[in-house]
């Protein structure tokens, strides 16, 4: 698949999966969709753990991400760079996206504002997970300076 198309085709994932998350949360902020049962059945223990999830699995899919971006044991191939590009990314962008429903889903039950909080520091982090050409076309540039190293060094040597 062609870089340009799949970064377009990721950029389309991300602002669906934003503007629904977005909506539901905002719908639930607002009550015009109200699933709260009368007690809320929330419990400490669970929002100690939600919070625990938010907090590993902001900075986990981030790094995440990079480490599967390392592996890219072929560089040069661009190909191979975008397919490894759009595992990172699904990967990544998943955790998140499971982390912000999380959250919402346990703001819409509980109406606690903590969980209202993680989930706006969620949507912070998907800033981070934009799809962009420009790791694609980083690497090609780099792997394009260094094919002109590797001339000028062969050819220093003559």
């Amino acid at each position: 698949m062609n870089s340009k198309t799949l970064v377009s085709n990721l950029k389309g994932l991300f602002y669906i999966a934003l503007v629904l998350q977005v909506a539901f949360f905002v719908s639930f902020a607002f009550k015009w969709i109200d699933i709260s049962p009368t007690p809320p059945l929330v419990s400490v223990v669970l929002e100690r753990y939600a919070l625990l999830i938010t907090l590993l699995g902001i900075p986990g899919s981030l790094k995440l991400f990079s480490m599967i971006m390392n592996k890219n044991n072929h560089p040069e191939d661009n190909d191979i760079t975008t397919d490894v590009y759009k595992k990172a990314f699904v990967t990544r962008f998943g955790i998140l996206f499971l982390v912000a429903t999380m959250n919402i889903v346990l703001y819409a039950i509980s109406f606690n504002q903590n969980y209202m909080l993680l989930t706006l520091i969620t949507f912070t982090a998907y800033i981070f997970s934009y799809p962009s050409n420009g790791y694609l076309y980083a690497n090609e540039e780099s792997i394009q300076q260094d094919e002109e190293e590797k001339k000028k060094l062969t050819s220093n040597k003559k």
